[in-house]
């Protein structure tokens, strides 16, 4: 069957939306997305290998908000004997962008699996460089999951699979900085540095992992700086690790964890209330939990901070997208049945005015986040105005009534 060529143009249908969203058909299923710089995004996946007329690509498009819509820039059709891409990270100073994607089933049966892919792109094209096996799984059910560069220079990479593995590697060079970390036969949901470089935190379904990228013996499996075990709220409950990145400049000092509940035991129908997911903020110096929130009464299936630290992102399996103020967890924007199969992907553009969530069900949504002024403010301003309004109160009182309180205060002593 003949691929579908990608359209030039993506453009919201009229009605289709609120002012401050609106969604496309991108015409393929969408499982990764990057921003190249503010205005650019990346958007890759496709139909795999089976023989299904969906190319497996890499897209890029230019985004227009005030028009609603996306335009084709440039595109790189990857090959139909392999998988769709699932996972991509890219590097703005290096311009080079990695992705996640499974060898072919002839490859895969010699016990090759050449899973890491890397390209190189310029604002005209997108370019593949060169490839490497990161994890020894060759079953085709298994697949590189979480790709992410660190903000460190030069940049490091890390690769997770569901195959409970977790590759170190160095960027461009692609050597391993330390031995592949395992997690017991636990599918690796997601990985992100700190902004230094200095740490790296992997998350499995039961347990987060914070490793550090300085180590002196490259051959020696290295023990985690810290362990946070999945957390246990009622015995009728079982709560699993969705995600963990560390927060991003102000917020550098963070480390957000996203929860999924629900019944410990299988059931047809779960009882109202059974399935929750949870954001929390720790501090990741001490290792303290500061807060918790409940996003959604289902689980979380895809999730960002922003450049700036300032934003979160998740995406629900209950098909909503939410965005929440960073410091304070406090609901920013949720825009409810976002897509019509849950969300794969998210992402904020650098200067977080805009977020693009994606799905398999070919579409991705784009969001237009409100302004700090439209936020309603933070905890912290708030603290601070009331402050003020304080002490300007005391002034008025002090110049109206100064004497009169004095002369009272002295009758009393």
């Amino acid at each position: 069957m003949p691929a579908d060529p990608t359209p030039t143009t993506l453009t919201a249908e009229p009605g289709s939306s609120s002012k401050a969203h609106f969604p496309l058909d991108a015409k393929f299923p969408v499982y990764a997305i990057a921003w190249t710089d503010d205005s650019t995004v990346l958007l890759a996946g496709g139909g795999g290998s089976s023989r299904t007329g969906v190319k497996n690509r890499i897209s890029m498009y230019s985004v227009d908000p005030k028009k609603r819509q996306l335009s084709l820039v440039t595109e790189h059709e990857l090959s139909k004997e392999e998988d769709a891409p699932m996972t991509m990270a890219f590097d703005r100073t290096a311009k080079a962008l990695v992705a996640g994607i499974n060898s072919s089933a002839d490859q895969l049966k010699k016990g090759v699996n050449e899973n890491l892919r890397v390209f190189s792109y310029d604002e005209k094209s997108i370019t593949y460089e060169k490839r490497k096996q990161t994890f020894t799984s060759v079953d085709p059910d298994h697949y590189q999951k979480v790709t992410a560069f660190s903000r460190s220079t030069p940049p490091l990479l890390a690769a997770g699979s569901t195959d409970s593995q977790l590759s170190l590697v160095t960027y461009p060079g692609l050597e391993d900085v330390l031995p592949t970390l395992q997690y017991e036969k636990e599918e690796i949901y997601d990985a992100d540095f700190d902004d230094s470089g200095d740490m790296l935190v992997g998350t499995s379904s039961n347990k987060l992992c914070v490793w550090s990228t300085k180590v002196a013996d490259k051959e020696a499996t290295p023990e985690p700086l810290q362990v946070i075990e999945r957390p246990v709220l009622k015995k009728e409950l079982a709560c699993t690790f969705r995600a963990a990145k560390f927060g991003r400049a102000q917020t550098a000092f963070n480390l957000y964890t996203v929860v999924n509940a629900s019944p410990a035991t299988r059931v047809r129908k779960p009882p109202a209330g059974s399935q929750k997911a949870f954001v929390s903020l720790w501090d990741a110096r001490a290792w303290k939990l500061l807060k918790t929130r409940t996003v959604s009464q289902k689980p979380v299936t895809a999730f960002d901070v922003s450049e700036d630290g300032t934003l979160l992102a998740y995406g629900s399996s209950d098909l909503s997208v939410g965005i929440l103020d960073a410091v304070t967890l406090r609901p920013i924007l949720t825009v409810l049945h976002a897509h019509d199969f849950p969300v794969t992907s998210l992402k904020f553009n650098p200067s977080a005015s805009i977020l693009i969530s994606g799905s398999a069900d070919n579409s991705v949504r784009v969001i237009e986040v409100p302004s700090p002024g439209q936020r309603g403010g933070n905890s912290t301003t708030y603290t601070v105005l009331f402050t003020l309004l304080i002490l300007i109160l005391a002034i008025l009182i002090q110049m109206t009534f100064g004497e009169d309180l004095l002369r009272v205060a002295r009758s009393v002593l």
